[in-house]
């Protein structure tokens, strides 16, 4: 069952990740002449993380990219190994080593034993554009690496700024919440937890 990750559970991860990916940023620009700035996205954004019993729990950015030189831009999987390589050597030993996931770079830090993982930190590539954001992913059947138009959100931001001014904070993590477990009951691996999060803010801002 899905449970909230306390505030002081994770702020030492957030912090930690804040500053690894700023230099990342700082590197991107001054080596490889990349702008970019860092997103912590999601329900780690407003202090909803959640993990199931005692299992680990994660946190998502994205790095939002508003200018790539044209050698990058012709080629999104050079760019994606690109910045997972320069991750690599600014993550601490404990962690692996990035992953290519599907849309985002993964780092993992196992428990001791390496019986489970205890935290994850997902990195997502998104170049802002003249039609909008666009999000770098591997497709699963071609393996080619495309950037993906992100489908509008329903006006995602202003909705969850209507709920805080109705002070309904605490109602949207019970409704977050119930939908993780609900999905999990389901055994339904086909809502990310940023998908979950939306439903949750979409379904409690048509009551407000």
């Amino acid at each position: 069952m899905y449970n909230y990750v306390t505030e002081e559970q994770i702020s030492r991860y957030k912090s930690l990740f804040q500053s690894i990916l700023d230099r990342l940023r700082e590197k991107l620009k001054r080596e490889h002449g990349i702008e970019s700035r860092i997103v912590l996205v999601g329900s780690g954004a407003s202090n909803m993380v959640t993990r199931n019993g005692r299992g680990g729990f994660d946190l998502d950015y994205n790095l939002v990219l508003s200018s790539i030189p044209p050698e990058y831009a012709v080629s999104p999987q050079t760019l994606k190994t690109l910045v997972r390589e320069e991750l690599d050597t600014l993550v601490p030993g404990e962690f692996s080593h990035g992953k290519d996931s599907t849309s985002a770079i993964t780092c993992l830090l196992h428990s001791p034993d390496k019986s489970m993982v205890i935290f994850k930190v997902d990195v997502a590539l998104v170049l802002a554009g003249k039609n909008g954001y666009s999000r770098l992913v591997r497709d699963r059947n071609t393996k080619r690496y495309i950037w993906n138009l992100i489908r509008k959100s329903g006006d995602l931001q202003p909705r969850l700024n209507a709920i805080k001014a109705a002070g309904r904070l605490d109602k949207l993590a019970d409704i977050y919440r119930q939908k993780k477990n609900m999905y999990l009951s389901r055994q339904d691996n086909d809502h990310p937890s940023f998908v979950v999060y939306i439903e949750a803010i979409n379904e409690l801002y048509r009551k407000l």
